[in-house]
């Protein structure tokens, strides 16, 4: 029973002094998080010949304002999980992304690297930068021509 009491109180002890230790713990770094404002940077190592820019929310949300099938932006949108450097997603009809991803931001939070979990895999690269008001409103004014019928 002596032995239980000494081994209980040494894993006692031993956990206080992992727990305080933090000179081994990273320091948190704001920068370093998926939820900002990106441009489309590079397309397997290739300029595309599209534009694509995404909002990834704090609260899980996604706006993604696209120019590539059309002269206009399109908009779509949905919510997003990114844990420990995967991330998936789902467009606001239900339907899920094609693809999950791994992604890594850079320490300074200016760079966004997404390596998508297909068979042969698409890396894609996004800066920084604030999403051009115009680009939202064009995405927007493209969903009302297309919410017409036979204009």
């Amino acid at each position: 029973m002596k032995n239980i009491k000494i081994f209980a109180l040494l894993l006692a002890v031993a956990t206080l002094f992992v727990a305080c230790d933090s000179s081994k713990e990273e320091p948190k770094n704001e920068k370093n998080t998926i939820a900002n404002e990106w441009r489309i940077e590079s397309w397997n190592d290739q300029t595309p010949e599209f534009d694509v820019y995404i909002a990834f929310k704090e609260d899980g949300s996604f706006d993604m304002y696209q120019q590539i099938y059309t002269l206009n932006y399109v908009c779509y949108s949905g919510t997003y999980v990114a844990v420990d450097g995967k991330l998936t997603g789902t467009y606001a009809d239900g339907k899920a992304w094609r693809s999950t991803y791994n992604y890594t931001v850079s320490a300074d939070g200016s760079q966004l690297t997404m390596v998508s979990n297909d068979t042969t895999p698409v890396t894609s690269v996004y800066v920084s930068e604030i999403i051009p008001e115009a680009v939202k409103v064009e995405a927007a004014e493209t969903r009302s021509v297309e919410a017409l019928p036979f204009l």
